[in-house]
């Protein structure tokens, strides 16, 4: 091959480098406009909720609802979900029960778009629970709170309600989802901003939503930190408690019943990114007849948990003792056995 001949291709290996060296920052730039955008249109739709349901209540959720004996029950995204969309979710949860209740963990365990931030990859805890990024002003949500916007006497406008925070990231039906601003966006997992975007979106209580940098004084910080009213110190105390979290994800394993039958049962597997097996739940849920399918969303029952099957369950003795046994035949529930204790076997334990 000729020396000019190496010199042309030479020349094309240069420009196409070159313009991939134009083009991917262009890129990588527009995806992340494109993330906060997304992160800024949650944010409007929180603030959006927040407002419906103080219309309908004359004040915003309580932050959490705390017992007399203490016992955490739901808190404030659990609270606003009738106002987000036209999801059932909100319709299937037991309020009567705690967020660690059985008869709430189908629900719970669902990822909620509207509270994660787009480009963050965690979205459940190792025990399997939603995630949100978003946490509430503790002055506005916490314990058992009933704040009203005329409580608000610095302005809504200059009161923020919920951000985007950097790590530590919380069950999404949490009772305990507040935390203060501090002085500092993007230092540290425990504060607000997202340091990929060098600061982080507030939303505020009149609806506008902001974007801070990392480089905002912390004078400013604190002075909307304390903006009134103010909370004590009893009234947003939080357990000490870290959530494990990562790149974990359900999937749902059909289970074998009577095509005819009013129910259908399946099963559902929580997975860590490397595909080993950390949880494995079986549910119920009535099967909707055509008639049902038009009913409102009020009307729904969502799944009903059955068992946890763990590395020690005798899977066939406990699957007889549930509405399955007698909705399956011996041999439909042959093969259920068979394929949870295929499953059961992949069980980290």
């Amino acid at each position: 091959m000729s020396w000019q001949r190496w010199i042309s291709i030479g020349l094309v290996l240069g420009l196409l480098l070159l313009a991939f060296g134009l083009i991917m920052p262009a890129i990588f730039q527009a995806r992340e406009a494109a993330r906060r955008s997304t992160a800024k249109n949650n944010l409007k739709q929180i603030g959006l909720a927040l407002h419906n349901y103080n219309d309908t209540h004359r004040c915003l959720p309580p932050g959490g609802t705390i017992r007399e004996d203490d016992t955490a029950m739901q808190g404030w995204i659990a609270m606003m979900m009738p106002f987000l969309d036209a999801s059932p979710y909100y319709s299937w949860l037991d309020f009567n029960d705690s967020w660690q209740s059985t008869s709430n963990r189908y629900v719970f365990d669902q990822r909620l778009p509207v509270v994660l931030v787009p480009g963050v990859e965690q979205h459940f805890t190792d025990s399997g629970f939603g995630l949100t990024q978003i946490m509430g002003n503790p002055n506005l949500l916490h314990r058992n709170s009933d704040v009203t916007f005329e409580e608000m006497t610095n302005g809504t406008s200059f009161t923020w309600l919920a951000g985007e925070v950097t790590g530590d990231f919380q069950p999404w039906c949490y009772p305990f989802n507040w935390r203060p601003l501090g002085t500092k966006l993007c230092q540290g997992p425990a504060g607000y901003g997202r340091p990929d975007w060098g600061g982080g979106h507030l939303l505020f209580a009149d609806g506008h939503i902001k974007f801070f940098t990392d480089a905002t004084s912390s004078r400013m910080l604190q002075r909307y930190d304390a903006a009134p009213p103010v909370a004590t110190k009893a009234e947003t105390a939080v357990p000490k408690k870290v959530f494990q979290t990562g790149e974990f994800h359900w999937d749902r394993i059909d289970l074998q019943s009577d095509p005819q039958g009013r129910d259908e049962y399946f099963a559902t597997s929580l997975s860590s990114s490397t595909d080993v097996l950390l949880k494995l739940n079986v549910y119920s849920q009535i099967l909707l007849t055509e008639e049902g399918q038009k009913q409102p969303k009020s009307y729904l029952k969502g799944p009903q948990f059955l068992l946890e099957i763990d590395s020690t369950t005798d899977i066939a003795a406990a699957l007889k003792a549930t509405p399955l046994a007698a909705a399956a035949t011996p041999e439909q529930l042959a093969a259920n056995v068979k394929t949870l204790q295929a499953l059961q076997k992949q069980l980290h334990k």
